[in-house]
């Protein structure tokens, strides 16, 4: 005997299907800079890696180097600043790119810091401290020639769960605010 419409059960309401590991993005680029085919950061998973960045500005057709392939100028035109100062300047560069990638330097697990002088050690970890005072992520140092006129240069790892960031659609990538080149 069929049922009344009072009597009949009601259907259960459609549940909406949460978004799968597969359906989300695997790799995000965020960020780039003019006239390298590179990404300033890329997130992976719940990590983000930056590239190497320093506060420095160069086209690297305006480089000149010697017989021996050295850098004699990068045609930047920047000028002389403390190993400090440029050390504040590259993590403001880092700081930046992270925040478009959802991030904070608290999120940063691991650093790399590339240096010209060794010598420099001291005044850029002074500075350095200035932006870790609550999460000291490990860090790596290293000395190494650049191919333009920078003392530093770092490059940061930073966890934070793809739930926790902003998140941008795959192929999608934010333009890097340009620093203005000083003459």
């Amino acid at each position: 005997m069929p049922r009344s419409a009072k009597t009949r059960r009601k259907k259960p309401a459609r549940r909406t299907a949460k978004p799968s590991a597969a359906s989300q993005p695997r790799k995000i680029g965020y960020g780039s800079e003019p006239g390298f085919p590179i990404s300033m950061a890329m997130r992976a998973g719940d990590f983000i890696f930056t590239s190497a960045q320093g506060d420095h500005g160069f086209n690297p057709a305006d480089v000149v180097y010697d017989k021996n392939g050295l850098v004699v100028s990068d045609g930047s035109r920047l000028p002389s600043r403390s190993m400090a100062d440029e050390t504040r300047a590259t993590l403001r560069c880092i700081e930046a790119t992270l925040k478009e990638a959802g991030c904070t330097l608290d999120d940063v697990v691991d650093a790399s810091v590339w240096l010209r002088d060794p010598r420099d050690f001291h005044e850029m970890n002074k500075a350095y401290a200035e932006f870790f005072t609550r999460n000291q992520p490990t860090r790596s140092i290293f000395r190494i020639d650049f191919m333009f006129d920078s003392r530093i240069e770092i490059k940061v790892t930073a966890y934070k769960p793809m739930t926790a960031a902003r998140r941008m659609p795959a192929g999608k990538t934010a333009a890097r605010p340009r620093r203005s080149r000083r003459t």
